[in-house]
């Protein structure tokens, strides 16, 4: 029995000599057996090497917020850092748990992006249950693997590693690697360097839902800003339709045609007020692309003088017109520009006082690209206090007579024409706004300025 023991032992040592030597699991694979078999980028590397692609995924991940390009840029390293076919990140779903391809490059990566995971299904999920990395290099006989995925995209998964991705206590899902390169298996140093980079992709999604949720509280505070001064303005102008109706009413009962004339015109002043509301707030509310053609400023400039003269005879005031003649041709949207000069012209009349005085003045330097337009009141100017406030929403010192839309409106529209507002006041003097504009050539234009 000895001897047949050291004549078995002795040939099981000459087998084992002669016979090529199986691979050792993953864990134990040497960075020496890598760089024999493959050429790999992703077998070459050096610790070196291993953090500047770290550093340089981190950098891209870092403070960004346009999340799905930054991780599937993030990705796309990944793969090649460590050298797999493909490379996905899932997360979970908080309303039914299981867990849906957020990102993912590689074959079959568009397919995949539509193939939802159950709860705890898969590879994926059991690593998203247990919050610990795992590396399957036999997944075909692993009875975790969800093989649905395999078959919808054509692919046949070889191996996998995958790691949670969370960051603090807050566990948003896995990043997953499938079928390393050359047909090599999955390393411990492989599983080092995708817990580094999940780690920085966790950080990446709190930033980003942090954002989110911070957006979302400004937004809710900006609508119910907008919703208050919404109902304010419309408070003011159904009391003046009310009060109109109500002279109407006593007027029709009286047989008093006259007054019933004065009722109707504040009924109809109102009426105005509420469709210029409107209007006001769907210029605010969306992005009104100029169309600009050739126009004649002068003219838009006296139509706006002339609309505005009966007004402007009742309280007294005077309005003088300086049109240039150099501007008789300019290329810009006409409607933009009529709306944001009567507003100017309408809030410098409402500021006068009786006897008072408005000057309308266009200008054009010699050889500028750009053209001024400004108008002057001798109104009591603007304190300090509501300087400061004149181009918010709902700000107006006109009381129920204005919505506090006319200036933030007439500051988009200019800017959306490619131009500037300015304005200065002084108290008890008056106030000035200047508005310029480009010509026809926007691009010249704003490089000047």
């Amino acid at each position: 029995m000895n001897d047949l023991s050291k004549n078995n032992r002795h040939l099981k040592s000459r087998q084992s000599e002669s016979a090529p030597s199986s691979p050792p699991p993953t864990e134990t694979i040497s960075g020496k057996r890598l760089d024999r078999n493959s050429k790999d980028i992703s077998d070459s590397l050096t610790s070196q090497d291993e953090m500047e692609a770290i550093l340089s995924i981190s950098l891209s991940l870092a403070g960004k917020l346009e999340l799905p390009l930054v991780l599937g840029a993030a990705l796309d390293m990944v793969g090649k850092l460590i050298g797999a076919e493909g490379a996905s990140i899932l997360l979970i779903d908080p309303n039914t748990g299981g867990m849906e391809f957020y990102i993912t490059e590689g074959p079959g990566a568009q397919i995949a992006k539509t193939i939802p995971l159950p709860p705890k299904a898969g590879i994926c999920g059991y690593v998203a249950q247990n919050g610990q990395a795992l590396i399957i290099n036999d997944a075909q006989h692993d009875l975790r693997l969800y093989r649905q995925v395999d078959q919808s995209t054509g692919m046949t998964t070889r191996n996998i590693l995958c790691v949670p991705v969370q960051s603090r206590e807050k566990l948003w899902g896995v990043l997953e690697l499938i079928n390393k390169n050359k047909g090599l298996d999955f390393s411990q140093r492989d599983l080092r360097l995708s817990e580094i980079i999940a780690t920085q992709i966790g950080l990446a999604l709190e930033n980003f839902h942090l954002h989110n949720q911070i957006v979302q509280k400004e937004r809710m505070a900006a609508i119910g800003q907008t919703v208050s001064g919404l109902a304010h303005c419309i408070k003011n102008i159904l009391n003046g339709i009310r009060s109109g109706s109500a002279v109407i009413d006593r007027a029709m009962n009286a047989d008093d045609f006259n007054r019933v004339c004065q009722g109707w015109q504040t009924v109809r002043r109102n009426n105005e007020m509420l469709g210029t509301l409107v209007l006001d707030m769907l210029a605010l509310a969306r992005d009104s692309k100029p169309h600009p053609f050739p126009t004649d400023v002068n003219d838009l400039a006296n139509q706006v003088c002339e609309l505005l003269t009966e007004r402007a005879a009742e309280k007294q005031v005077d309005i003088k017109f300086a049109p240039h003649s150099a501007l008789l041709d300019v290329t810009l949207d006409p409607t933009h520009f009529y709306r944001c000069l009567l507003n100017l012209v309408s809030n410098a009349l409402d500021a006068c006082d009786t006897n008072g005085n408005i000057g309308v003045r266009l200008f054009r330097g010699h050889d500028r690209p750009r053209f001024t337009v400004s108008i002057t009141d001798s109104g009591e100017g603007i304190s300090r206090e509501n300087q400061r406030k004149l181009f918010e929403e709902f700000f107006t010192t006109k009381g129920g007579r204005g919505t506090g839309l006319g200036l933030p409106v007439t500051k988009k529209l200019i800017k959306e024409m490619g131009g500037t507002i300015i304005f200065h006041s002084i108290v008890g003097r008056g106030t000035r706004f200047v508005i310029a504009l480009p010509i026809n050539d926007t691009a010249k234009a704003e490089q000047e300025t």
